[in-house]
């Protein structure tokens, strides 16, 4: 079945539609996971759907040039999320587990901020209508809550170990130090779309909005690589 994940809004914290097979006991999971975060709710009252991000947006392009090879980005502090046993579970990530997929990747670095979600909502739209298959286009999400406080980034933690639940396909990271701002030469409260070759060359990198001239020509980019 085709699968893409897409940063959608993190309003609700990666809550974007993506068709995707779950695991059988999915559901059951997803209710524990549910039970926890209503209890940070409980205890946060406060950090409702209008306060939970804030921040300004990042304009800058980001420095990773056409051609040359992704800087690595490792993330020891955060990582990876899964779910096991009802536990989530987070272990270091590095971006040099592109090199051994032999496919084109799509990254999205984005802060845990509303504001920074919404930069980039026209293309990830854009991307759900294509539906391209998980099988050619491998898809990872990196969320930076460097900026974040404490209490709210176990919250973030919680929604995407339930996102991961339904989208197996998906690469979900946490940054929590914010390695990639240094790393990737991202900006803070941004929004960077990252495509790459099967041998991981960058073919396009923005840290912003793109444009609707660059959401078309990203589209037709990936379309290019993946046939």
């Amino acid at each position: 079945m085709p699968s893409i994940a897409l940063v959608a809004s993190l309003t609700m914290l990666l809550q974007s539609a993506v068709c995707a097979n779950e695991y059988p006991n999915s559901k059951v999971t997803e209710l524990e996971i549910d039970r926890q975060v209503s209890k940070i709710d409980q205890h946060h009252p406060g950090l409702d759907s209008e306060h939970r991000y804030l921040g300004a947006c990042g304009k800058e392009d980001c420095s990773l040039e056409p051609g040359q090879s992704l800087p690595v980005l490792d993330i020891q502090v955060g990582g990876e999320i899964s779910v096991s046993d009802n536990k989530i579970v987070k272990k270091s990530w590095s971006s040099k587990s592109f090199d051994s997929k032999g496919k084109v990747q799509l990254v999205q670095y984005v802060a845990a901020n509303r504001s920074a979600a919404r930069q980039n909502r026209p293309f990830t739209d854009a991307l759900i209508e294509k539906q391209f298959s998980s099988e050619k286009l491998d898809t990872t999400v990196i969320v930076n809550t460097a900026d974040m406080m404490a209490f709210t980034k176990v919250f973030v933690d919680k929604k995407l170990a339930k996102n991961k639940i339904k989208h197996q396909t998906v690469n979900f990271i946490i940054d929590d130090n914010g390695v990639g701002i240094q790393s990737w030469g991202m900006t803070h409260k941004s929004f960077a779309i990252i495509v790459l070759d099967a041998n991981g060359k960058v073919l396009f990198a923005k840290d912003g909005p793109l444009s609707e001239v660059e959401i078309e020509d990203t589209i037709k980019l990936i379309e290019s690589q993946i046939i």
